[in-house]
């Protein structure tokens, strides 16, 4: 097996004529470490996905997590991985080690102790590990990778945002990392070791979905944390003060859905600097990600073309509408990154020259079911119709397919169809808290299903399976039929977020037939 396995990992075509998948992050599967990884669970999901003729696995971001709200949609980099995803039993092969595990729960991640504990046995196994050998040379032969272990390695010395750090860990340089090396020898082992195993064992689980005719559906996020090794590497990049805090944070827009907005905190981008320099560091990490995945999902696609600055400090009401590289960003990095393995998530208001750009590309674009539920009593479906937003201005720019609701029958083949996302409620709590109107009008789109089943919502998954989109997907908490307990993430707050869990794999087995069944039904096995 060639041992340069962040570069080596071998590209498939997708073929997205008629596709099925299932969202689950692999910190949801079942493990008794407290935790899924890319050990045998990883591959018990995919035997089911192969089992139950289902070839796409959607994955949320794969890299390091926050340590407050542990969101994967918050990391310190957008290249590395994060390390508490990495089999330990498969260390073994550097030294014997005796796996002590605490008990964790089966139904939640309890993340500060899984990490203390997985932290442990890694700093016990990577302190006597030697980086002259090939294998971490090879993998440090990579000048991205190594950058960004360099700011993991600082933020664990100076335990503070890069922007108090001394000046002498201002800028990289490989004498710096050199420097490090001979000073904090455990600490940097104990880095290049855990992104190694990463990038390693992913490869292998990849391979294995690959052999499986499973293809993996990644994710990107638009912004990146302002402590984060983006940001300390490309200052110039992003809107910083002159010392280097953030004057502007990244947000959305108040909404139906949340009256006061939402304030993500992210640094924006100097979009002016970024186009002089032919959007160089979008390119190398578009490109990093296509080298992970099959398919890489772009999240809130439509920060591309107008997003919402928020004042540092104040509501998010105080936000405004600003434009972003729009045609120019695309034009640019169509001529070094394949534009046709991305996945646009452009939920909101779709803006005509989103559309545009995803029809020029053959980009396909979102829907979510949940949300394309006609209500005789709204005006408007979906985001926007706060008044403390200047609607016209950016609904003239809307396009007619935002104040359009059609039956899933209707929908364009270019697009990825949901019951819900990661962010959504589960279908099952939809239908508990859904009003009279929506829950009729469900009633009417399902009159035309060929695939019926006993209950609401598998009717509501046949309804996306039975669309013409070239990809439908739902997650496993709505094949199990869950309620609210078991929402991973409800959007704009920071609490019992992306704990949830599968407990075991036997549940699973109980919907394969129905779900290869469905599959071989609408073509999309």
């Amino acid at each position: 097996m060639n041992i340069l396995l962040y570069n080596s990992i071998e590209r498939f075509d997708l073929d997205i004529k008629k596709s099925a998948g299932l969202i689950m992050h692999p910190t949801a599967l079942p493990s008794k470490y407290g935790i899924g990884d890319f050990g045998e669970t990883s591959r018990n999901f995919i035997d089911f996905l192969n089992e139950s003729s289902t070839n796409i696995w959607q994955v949320l971001p794969l890299g390091l997590t926050s340590l407050d709200e542990f969101s994967p949609y918050s990391s310190p980099s957008s290249i590395l991985g994060n390390r508490y995803l990495v089999d330990i039993e498969k260390l073994t092969k550097y030294e014997k080690i005796d796996i002590v595990t605490p008990q964790f729960s089966n139904d939640f991640v309890q993340y500060r102790d899984v990490y203390k504990f997985k932290d442990d046995i890694f700093k016990n196994v990577s302190k006597n590990i030697n980086l002259q050998d090939k294998i971490f040379t090879s993998f440090l032969d990579d000048d991205l990778i190594k950058k960004h272990i360099t700011f993991l390695i600082l933020k664990d010395l100076n335990q503070k945002s890069w922007n108090e750090w001394d000046n002498v860990y201002q800028d990289y340089s490989d004498d710096l990392f050199d420097k490090l090396i001979i000073e904090n020898t455990e600490l940097v082992n104990f880095h290049v070791l855990t992104q190694y195993e990463f990038f390693n064992q992913w490869e292998s689980l990849k391979k294995y979905a690959n052999d499986k005719n499973v293809q993996i559906l990644g994710d990107i996020p638009i912004y990146v944390n302002h402590d984060s090794a983006d940001v300390w590497l490309n200052k110039e990049m992003f809107e910083l003060d002159e010392t280097g805090n953030m004057e502007l944070v990244s947000g959305a827009v108040p909404d139906s859905f949340n009256m006061e907005g939402q304030i993500w905190g992210n640094a924006l981008y100097r979009w002016d600097l970024h186009k002089e320099d032919e959007f160089k560091y979008w390119k190398e990490k578009l490109n990093k990600s296509l080298n992970l995945y099959d398919y890489l999902r772009i999240d809130h696609f439509i920060g591309f073309f107008k997003y919402w600055s928020i004042p540092k400090g104040e509501s998010a009401l105080n936000g405004y509408w600003r434009e972003g590289p729009r045609f120019d960003f695309f034009k640019e990095i169509s001529k070094d990154v394949d534009l046709t393995k991305l996945l646009a998530e452009d939920l909101g208001v779709i803006l005509k020259e989103t559309k545009q750009v995803l029809e020029e590309y053959n980009i396909p674009g979102m829907k979510v079911l949940q949300q394309r539920i006609p209500d005789s009593d709204e005006n408007l479906p979906y985001a926007g119709d706060s008044e403390v937003v200047d609607k016209e201005s950016l609904f003239d720019e809307a396009s007619d397919d935002y104040f359009e609701e059609t039956h899933p029958n209707d929908w364009d083949f270019s697009l990825a169809a949901y019951t819900g996302t990661h962010d959504s409620p589960t279908t099952k709590e939809w239908f508990d808290e859904v009003n009279k109107s929506k829950y009729e009008n469900f009633l009417d789109y399902s009159q035309t299903l060929d695939n019926k089943f006993d209950n609401d919502v598998w009717n509501f998954i046949s309804l996306v399976w039975e669309s013409n989109c070239q990809l439908a997907i739902t997650t496993v908490q709505d094949l199990l039929e869950l309620d609210s307990k078991a929402r991973f993430n409800i959007p704009g707050t920071s609490e019992n977020n992306w704990i949830w869990r599968l407990d075991n794999f036997e549940s699973l087995k109980g919907v394969t037939d129905s779900l290869n069944a469905l599959n071989q039904s609408t073509n999309r096995n």
